[in-house]
């Protein structure tokens, strides 16, 4: 199983109460840093600019970070630190003597963000909130708070404090971070599988192409965001397209992180497409880029993704070491979010392999996994495979059962093409069965699920 990481008051977005949002750029992006620090270790060192860079951003990049004129993301500043050898916290600027507590509490909460303390943030943030603080400060608390939801896999708590957060940007007409708070709410909206998701990440992507120049890393990750929602539609072509798109504005920002998901996602793409060259090549880039950054949660999609690729190839035994191996990082990283696919993948390659119990193993526990984390199109899917592992066993009315959930769940919830995938799985066993009347009659659901709105047609017809 292939992986590919609210509502809008209005349409268009951006727009609240009739006033259409001002262009202010806000503030810059990235982690403040002390001066001279970044320039003294690599000194210390006795690197380069482009010894530290090594092909992985570019010396120009070092140079700004150095000389004050960037701010850099985490990920870039973990990349200094490792290769000059000194901790994170050397570099990281504390707060001024002159702030004001809400600026304090502001600065706090994004150190413990450029430290990858999330569970700091989350308590540094509900403290700060508590105490009160003006709408400024508690609309960037709030901010940083739903990316460390996020990244603690409390999605829904994440998508409502960005919500939050954008409805004091709109007001106070800062573009840019409405566009920010757009693409964590379009982020958390996709590991909802909620197809608000590309609606979200598409206001906000035209937010930040308002302004001019428009923020580099921020168009990139908006790029990335839609993406990813055309690929939970598995509308690939669409997906593919977005995201070498975000590629193309992401190889001249200095965000290591971001990078490494759009190749992920590109892999993943060209591997749906048939294209397996390609999706090697991105599997290898991204794959890099996570052992650089040691990100766990990603490089455990990633295996996912190359036991899928690996298994499209022929090689089962290769295969399950990458989808074990991707059990393994998520058991370590202690997050449910998206876990149900590698559940799946586990599924499938068992079964391919006709181990039926432990093929239903994996089905069970992806169910019970996507029910806990919300992600009702993995439900209906984790239904199919049940389906297609009593057909295995030789259970029919189980077989059934199983599809009749499936195609209930993703009827009501799912995207089009997995309606579509479900009947016609559906109709292959029945045929094999000798039912050809039932069969064809699955076919032509699947045929219909593929039409231009198909998935709210069905829907209706459901209700």
């Amino acid at each position: 199983m292939s992986e590919a990481s609210a509502h809008l008051s209005e349409p268009g977005g951006a727009r609240r109460q009739g006033k259409a949002v001002s262009g202010r750029r806000g503030r810059r992006q990235g982690v403040e840093v002390r001066p001279g620090t970044v320039k003294q270790a690599r000194l210390e060192a006795g690197l380069s600019l482009g010894q530290v860079a090594q092909g992985d951003i570019s010396r120009t990049a070092i140079y700004f970070v150095e000389t004050g004129k960037a701010r850099p993301s985490i990920e870039t500043l973990t990349l200094i630190a490792e290769r000059t050898g000194k901790p994170l916290h050397y570099f990281l600027a504390e707060p001024a003597a002159n702030q004001t507590n809400h600026a304090v509490s502001v600065a706090q909460v994004e150190r413990l963000i450029a430290l990858g303390d999330y569970p700091g943030v989350i308590a540094a943030a509900e403290a700060a909130l508590e105490r009160g603080a003006d709408q400024e400060a508690a609309a960037r608390i709030r901010y940083s708070a739903a990316m460390a939801y996020l990244r603690t896999g409390q999605v829904a708590r994440g998508r409502r404090e960005a919500s939050t957060a954008r409805s004091h940007f709109e007001q106070s007409g800062d573009l840019l971070m409405v566009a920010e708070c757009l693409g964590t709410e379009a982020s958390a909206a996709y590991l909802q599988q909620d197809p608000a998701a590309i609606a979200l990440a598409e206001v906000g992507l035209a937010a930040c192409r308002s302004i001019k120049p428009a923020p580099a890393s921020t168009e990139a990750r908006l790029l990335s965001v839609v993406g990813a929602a055309y690929s939970a539609n598995r509308d690939w072509e669409k997906a593919i397209s977005f995201y070498e798109q975000a590629v193309d504005v992401g190889s001249v920002v200095q965000d290591l992180h971001s990078l490494s998901i759009m190749y992920g996602n590109l892999s993943l793409a060209y591997q749906e497409t048939g294209r397996l060259n390609d999706a090697v090549r991105y599997a290898d880039r991204a794959m890099t880029i996570y052992q650089t950054l040691n990100d766990r949660a990603s490089l455990a999609r990633n295996e996912n993704n190359l036991a899928m690729l690996i298994f499209k190839q022929g090689h089962v035994t290769d295969a399950l070491r990458h989808a074990y191996r991707s059990l393994q990082l998520w058991e370590e990283s202690g997050l449910e979010v998206a876990k149900a696919h590698v559940l799946m993948t586990l599924c499938e390659l068992q079964l391919s392999r006709t181990e039926i119990p432990e093929a239903e193993g994996y089905a069970q526990a992806a169910l019970e996994v996507a029910a806990r984390t919300g992600e009702v199109s993995n439900v209906g899917e984790a239904h199919a495979w049940l389906g297609r592992v009593a057909e295995a066993r030789g259970d029919r009315a189980e077989a059934d059962a199983q599809f009749a959930a499936a195609i209930e769940v993703l009827t009501e919830h799912g995207p089009a093409e997995r309606i579509s995938r479900a009947h016609a799985d559906y109709a292959a066993i029945l045929e094999a069965r000798g039912d050809l009347a039932a069969a064809n009659a699955h076919l032509k659901q699947a045929l219909r699920s593929h039409r231009p709105g198909a998935g709210m047609e069905a829907r209706a017809a459901s209700a």
